[in-house]
């Protein structure tokens, strides 16, 4: 019965089929914000990074506030439900900042290189969140 079909309708079959085997970038995802402290005060201007057992790692960068709205691609907010290893990099908040740092003369936040040691390596940090099904909007990363 197959080699009857077209091609197209062929295509359109086998994706039916197959599709939900492949899986869809955004399927299964659910939304996660909050922010990120140390000694109770906002770290702004970090990228935060939630990195799955498996998987693709989700971002968000945290504002000024220390706030931050993780996405996993360009057209998908959130993350997978399960355990993640959490660390943060510090990032410049605009062109002169990056230039500041390219030229040596970059201030970084005071506890930069406390922060970093700890926090800053995927292999080494001891942050752990569990993503939940459900709301995931007032997650708090503690850097202390």
């Amino acid at each position: 019965m197959v080699r009857y079909l077209s091609a197209g309708l062929r295509g359109g079959l086998a994706l039916l089929l197959f599709g939900p085997l492949l899986g869809c970038g955004g399927s299964g995802l659910v939304p996660v914000s909050g922010t990120v402290t140390r000694n109770g005060k906002p770290v702004p201007n970090v990228m935060v990074y939630f990195q799955p057992e498996t998987g693709r790692t989700s971002t968000g960068k945290a504002d000024e506030q220390g706030r931050f709205t993780l996405k996993y691609d360009r057209t998908h907010e959130g993350a997978f439900p399960g355990t993640h290893r959490v660390y943060v990099v510090f990032r410049p908040r605009n062109p002169n900042e990056e230039q500041l740092v390219s030229d040596g003369k970059w201030v970084p936040h005071p506890d930069f290189k406390a922060i970093t040691e700890k926090y800053g390596k995927a292999d080494a940090t001891p942050l752990r969140v569990e993503v939940k099904d459900g709301d995931n909007s007032n997650v708090e990363i503690k850097l202390d």
